[in-house]
């Protein structure tokens, strides 16, 4: 029975253990990007919504000609809640995007080759759209 190991390469046994990590690192990178995606659908509806709801108020308010009041005769506070909207959507967006990338490097220090992250460009363009809406709001 020959027992010595070939010196020209790696057995079998590693090569199938490389392969293994390889696709592990690739399924947390795909995991990673399922993640933020989530992360990019919940901050566009806290942005979407908080600009609707300022706009209908602002538009409300402009109809009757004076401030939508609401129980106990108080003024609604639309834009504020429509701005605070905004930004925590922002805010959650950008914190995502940060945690992302961090996971990412981190698996890349583990091996994984660098890769095209679409998701991470979608994120980065619906924040600016986010700024947008929210100086929007302010400006206008």
């Amino acid at each position: 029975m020959n027992t010595s190991v070939d010196a020209t390469g790696p057995d079998h046994s590693t090569q199938l253990s490389e392969k293994r990590t390889t696709l592990s690192l690739e399924r947390s990178f795909l995991s990673f990007e399922r993640t933020l995606m989530s992360w990019l659908r919940t901050s566009l509806s806290l942005i979407s919504f908080g600009f609707t709801l300022a706009k209908f108020f602002q538009y409300l308010s402009e109809q009757r000609g004076e401030p939508v009041r609401g129980a106990f005769n108080q003024t609604w506070a639309s834009d504020t809640v429509g701005l605070a909207m905004i930004t925590i959507g922002t805010t959650a967006l950008c914190m995502a995007v940060v945690q992302h990338r961090r996971r990412v490097n981190a698996l890349r220090e583990m091996g994984l080759q660098g890769q095209w992250n679409l998701a991470l460009w979608v994120c980065g363009m619906v924040a600016i759209l986010g700024v947008f809406a929210f100086v929007s709001l302010v400006i206008w």
